[in-house]
């Protein structure tokens, strides 16, 4: 087995968990379908979204919130969503859905 088979297979494994999804779970494609750039885009806001909102509040609690702060965690959150999304998780997702539907 080669090693990007290996390393799609894992990430394949650790997508299908219910907990990975949370609490998007209604964005979760099927294991056969084809994951679109609108889907990732969608994925990128919700799970971004709740980034920047949990490291928002977290600096608010303890007086560390201040707008460089907020620029930087905002373009890291969804800057980091959607590259991983689109880069990683789309490629091996698909990768998948077209064996499946062979």
């Amino acid at each position: 087995m080669k090693i990007f088979d290996i390393i799609t297979q894992f990430h394949n494994w650790l997508s299908d968990k219910d907990f990975i999804w949370w609490p998007f779970s209604f964005l979760k494609p099927s294991p056969n379908e084809i994951m679109t750039f609108q889907l990732t885009t969608y994925m990128t806001l919700c799970f971004g979204g709740l980034a920047f909102l949990m490291f928002s509040i977290m600096a608010i609690m303890n007086n560390a919130f201040n707008f460089s702060y907020g620029a930087s965690v905002f373009f890291s959150c969804f800057g980091g969503f959607f590259i991983w999304f689109n880069v990683v998780t789309k490629p091996l997702w698909n990768r998948r859905a077209r064996a499946l539907k062979k």
